[in-house]
């Protein structure tokens, strides 16, 4: 393999369009090698190397080394699998699966085939979430007792693949995992319990808040929806201090809080190119580089929370 990651896309998603081609073609590290569609006929020429009829013929081409999947959630696992046995390694966008138990299937496949896989969380790479992982390693926060985590926004596009049950919609999947996994990032560990409020619109969540207590007591609050006006951020705090990240999962620039006894403190951050870092890193991997990937063992914990939380949803 040169100094380029050929990378192939399985499906011509809005996210693949609107930020995961832009991201690769930014990359010095990646080459958009190719686009499968099920529509290939109606996709664009000129912007990448090959087009695919189907996504199986995608993975068959050896000159693919890596694949992003942006598919629908109830698709994730299934392509994610044959993507790993056709040897490629595996972006795939948030959540991994639907059920702890498909993020271990796929955890053991790429084991099986010796290839990466990664969640596709965006916001990790920010500069952003530098600054939050360093206020946490400092210890100024005390002892986190509690952590409140919020993303929602209005939902106005119909016929949206969001609102179909069968593949995996709602907004918990959509963008409830976001808060789920920055609780994860600060606590590393599951939850003890869990109690949960929402309110669903032909089978899918539309908007949920989940309460999840901790082996050492700590409470975490988790809000999601896309019913109504968008709200996004996050507070952690412990027995020295708060800390409020305004835009959590964004990548904007602006500031972030720290409050203590000695007064309150800007911190300020500054604007990042989320999707960029991401597929940079990646490729940096696959190359053998030095590089940060998220843990496949951070993702399934994940989806074990996530697992918890609609075991408490009502069917309907």
């Amino acid at each position: 393999m040169s100094g380029l990651v050929n990378w192939g896309i399985l499906g011509y998603a809005r996210i693949a369009r609107n930020s995961l081609i832009p991201a690769i073609s930014r990359a010095t590290n990646a080459h958009l090698y190719g686009v499968a569609s099920r529509n290939s006929a109606q996709l664009p020429t000129g912007e990448w190397d090959k087009s695919y009829p189907d996504y199986a013929s995608l993975l068959a081409d050896e000159a693919i080394d890596a694949v992003y999947i942006p598919l629908p959630n109830s698709l994730h696992k299934t392509w994610v699998i044959r993507a790993l046995e056709a040897g490629k390694h595996v972006l795939c966008e948030k959540p991994l699966g639907l059920t702890a138990e498909e993020g271990n299937a796929m955890h053991k496949a790429a084991q099986q085939h010796g290839r990466i896989l990664m969640e596709a969380f965006m916001y990790r790479y920010t500069h952003r979430m530098q600054a939050v992982k360093s206020v946490l390693a400092s210890g100024v926060l005390g002892d986190i007792r509690h952590i409140n985590a919020t993303f929602r926004f209005l939902l106005n596009r119909p016929g949206t693949i969001k609102m179909q049950p069968a593949l995996g919609g709602g907004a918990l999947y959509d963008v409830g995992c976001y808060p789920v996994n920055f609780v994860g990032m600060v606590t590393q560990r599951v939850p003890v319990r869990c109690e949960v409020l929402c309110e669903m619109d032909n089978g899918v969540d539309t908007q949920l808040s989940a309460i999840l207590q901790y082996d050492d007591g700590l409470i975490a609050n988790i809000h999601c929806g896309f019913n109504s006006f968008g709200s996004n951020f996050a507070e952690i705090i412990g027995t020295k201090g708060l800390l409020r990240i305004d835009d959590t999962f964004q990548d904007n620039a602006g500031d972030i809080w720290l409050h203590t006894d000695e007064g309150s403190r800007a911190i300020p951050v500054e604007e990042s190119d989320r999707y960029l870092a991401e597929v940079s890193q990646f490729s940096a991997a696959v190359l053998k580089q030095p590089a940060h990937c998220l843990s496949l063992e951070e993702s399934i914990r994940n989806l074990q929370v996530l697992d918890m939380i609609r075991a408490k949803m009502p069917e309907s």
